[in-house]
Order: C-alpha cells, then structure tokens, then sequence
C-alpha cells in the first residue's frame, strides 16, 4: 500500500543495516565457498577423466602396435603362402612330368620283360615228377607227343624249363605250372597255334593246357578286353591280340584294331546284333 501523500518513509536502524550486511557477508562467503568446492569438484573430475582418457588412449595405442605386428605377420604369412603356392605348382608340374616319365619306363620294363619272355610257353596241369628231373628233355619230346612228329622237322630244341613255385606247394595242392623257354620264336608260335587248332590237350589222362609267357601287366589290360572278346568268338569272329595289348578282330576278310576296352566294345555293340540277325 503507498504511502499516504506527505507522508516520509522510515528509515531502517543502524542495527537492521548492520544485521542485512553481515546476512549478505555470510551469503557472499557461504557463495565463495561452494563455487570453490565446486570448482574443485570440476577439477578432480576433470583429472579423473584425464587419467582415464590417458589410460584408454595407452591401450589403445598397444593394440594399434598389437594390430601392426598382426598386420606385419599377416603379409608375411601372405607373402610366404604365394611363395609356397608358386613352389607347389612346380612340384605339381614336376611330379606330372615325372609321373609321365615314370609311365614310360613302366611301358620300356614291361616291353623288355615281354621280349625276354617272347619265347616261353607255360604248360599247365602236368602231374608232379612227370619230367622225373629232365624238364627240358621232356618238354622237347612231349611237343611232338601232343601235336604229331608231322608238325616238327627237327627236333625241339628246349635251352631250358622249370617248375614254378616250391615243391611243397605242388605235392600240397595242383601241380605246378612248368614253363620253358624254347631256343626258336617260329617253334614256339607254331606250338602255340598247334595247342589253339588241337585243342583241348590230354596227356597221360590229363587235361593240360598252353598259353604264352606274358607279363602280369599284360594279361590284365588284355583281360579288360574278354567280355567283348567272348562276344565277338561267340558271333563267329576271329579274334587275337597284337602285342602288348591291342584287340584284333576279323569280320568277312576286314581286320580291325583296337586299342581300348571301350571302342571293342562300342564296335561288337554296333555289329554283334546285324550279326544274330
């Protein structure tokens, strides 16, 4: 409510004034004393924080100096894995190029054994102790024995003959097989196309049999062969094998070759039924 016109305000006592005053000292101070608290506060959490940013930033350093030795190792496993890639692929080429050196000696082995047998026989059934210890003298007589003196101008001539395997073996089970080597090529081709024409063999009551002596690699690629062989035998056509192992087929006069189980095959699929008909 104003003050009525003409009338004065009091004025405050000396002692109110001195009481405000010191109310506004203690107010002043009571300020001073919670800002430097406060800034104090700021302070110590402004060095936490410091030292914590200085910690993490020593952290992370270390793991960007772990990061970089993982990187320098990673080129270098990087490095020595295009190494050994270059490496393996000369050892792949050089392991096919031996592998195809290794084939033909393979091929160069069995041919050199096949014409170290070219002129053995195999004969099989042959009752133990038949040759009573003269295996040789007693292949060269049992040859015209079987297929006729007519067939032998001159006598056999045997350099050699044995019997495969012990003893034991033969007494214990079926004879032994004898094989012989014969001192002529022609004398052996024509036995064996006497034991073909002649066929089959008796001897003493026992049925024997003759084949070639052909290395154990040949027979097995020429066995790949037999189930078309039998085919074409049993159709009427005249079969062989050209050496090492190569089908020969003659249908009508025409000869034919071949050099793999699957064209034999192909060709007796082609022709074996016109045939039946």
């Amino acid at each position: 409510m104003p003050p009525k016109k003409g009338a004065w305000p009091k004025k405050p006592s000396e002692e109110a004034v001195e009481d405000e005053h010191e109310r506004l000292v203690e107010l002043s101070a009571s300020a001073t004393t919670d800002t430097a608290m406060v800034l104090a506060a700021i302070q110590e959490m402004s060095r936490k924080m410091d030292d914590r940013f200085n910690s993490l930033d020593a952290a992370m350093k270390a793991c960007q100096a772990v990061l970089d030795e993982h990187e320098t190792r990673l080129s270098a496993v990087e490095n020595m894995a295009t190494d050994h890639d270059g490496r393996l692929d000369a050892v792949e080429q050089l392991a096919k190029r031996l592998d195809v050196a290794n084939r033909a000696l393979q091929d160069k082995v069995i041919d050199l054994e096949a014409r170290s047998r070219r002129q053995n026989i195999k004969i099989v059934g042959l009752a133990e102790n038949v040759e009573a210890g003269q295996a040789a003298d007693f292949v060269s007589n049992l040859m015209p024995a079987l297929f006729g003196r007519e067939h032998f101008v001159k006598p056999v001539e045997v350099d050699r003959a044995h019997r495969l395997g012990s003893l034991r073996a033969g007494v214990a089970g079926r004879p032994r097989v004898m094989i012989a080597r014969l001192h002529s090529y022609c004398t052996k081709e024509r036995i064996m196309r006497l034991a073909m024409e002649k066929s089959p063999l008796v001897y003493q009551g026992q049925r024997i049999h003759i084949f070639p002596d052909i290395p154990p690699e040949i027979w097995k690629r020429r066995q790949l062969f037999e189930d078309t062989r039998k085919k074409l035998k049993a159709a009427g056509l005249r079969t062989g094998y050209i050496f090492p192992s190569r089908l020969r087929v003659t249908n009508g006069g025409v000869t034919s070759t071949f050099d793999t189980p699957e064209e034999a095959k192909l060709y007796a699929d082609n022709l074996v039924p016109r045939v039946d008909c």
